[in-house]
């Protein structure tokens, strides 16, 4: 079988050719063979079969491009149902003039306060102040503000993350725009404070979250500026919140189940 052994090298006497057993170290050859062959498919099948196809990195209706951007806050359904497309629509239209008319609200004479949208955050401007308690005064003063912005934001999160629904976030980064609009009357009231709070008194008594705020940080006297930069930034939010919606909308009506399925 083998003229020398394959694992000691000892000489195979010619007088026995077919021999199985090497006479030098006792490797019994027809084992040697079973036990190469063994090892040999494993090695084989690694380079025959061929690796499964790896799945895409981008969920179906996206294009790999632009990153993980693209990939979780454009990401459109396949299919959407026709409903939801023109919902979202009227929701983006609502959003657009509630907005618009929220921003050309009078901030120095804090028009905004007698809205229902200001009245509903109320109550998560001031579960803001106990959140933040912990993290030492400034932060408890600044955690209504910070309630009012972060709120939406989580529930931005959840949609666009959890239930893959951009419409939906859209409109969540919309109603944080509008949170900065709805603080700037506040923040402006800082430098004269004239405005009667919760408590019934004006900040000129005490307990205004941005006479605080503005004065630890040195702006008290630039309380107007800060306003004014508020109140156009909300109406920047919210700028792009509605271009964001408006794409997503476009590709969702592109996508309508009526029209892919008929």
């Amino acid at each position: 079988m083998y003229p020398s052994c394959p694992k000691c090298g000892a000489a195979v006497p010619v007088s026995k050719p077919h021999a199985e057993i090497c006479p030098g170290c006792g490797l019994v050859f027809w084992k040697y063979e079973q036990s190469r062959a063994s090892a040999a498919r494993p090695a084989a099948a690694a380079v025959s079969t061929p690796a499964p196809a790896q799945e895409p990195l981008v969920e179906e209706g996206v294009e790999d491009e632009g990153g993980w951007f693209r990939r979780w806050f454009l990401y459109v359904a396949p299919e959407v149902e026709t409903w939801r497309v023109y919902a979202g629509g009227a929701l983006l239209a609502l959003s657009v003039f509630m907005g618009i008319r929220f921003f050309l609200m009078n901030v120095a004479e804090a028009e905004i306060g007698s809205t229902f949208m200001h009245t509903a955050m109320v109550p998560f401007h001031e579960f803001g102040h106990i959140a933040f308690m912990p993290f030492g005064e400034f932060m408890h003063i600044a955690g209504g503000s910070l309630a009012q912005w972060l709120m939406p934001l989580g529930f931005l999160a959840l949609f666009s993350f959890k239930n893959r629904d951009n419409a939906a976030a859209a409109l969540m980064l919309w109603w944080c725009g509008t949170q900065f609009i709805d603080l700037a009357p506040y923040a402006y009231d800082a430098f004269k404070p004239t405005m009667v709070l919760l408590t019934g008194r004006t900040g000129d008594e005490g307990a205004h979250d941005y006479v605080d705020m503005l004065g630890d940080l040195g702006l008290l006297r630039r309380a107007r500026e800060v306003a004014w930069v508020m109140h156009k930034f909300g109406l920047a939010v919210m700028i792009v919140a509605w271009a964001w919606g408006a794409w997503i909308l476009w590709r969702q009506y592109q996508n309508r189940t009526d029209f892919v399925r008929g």
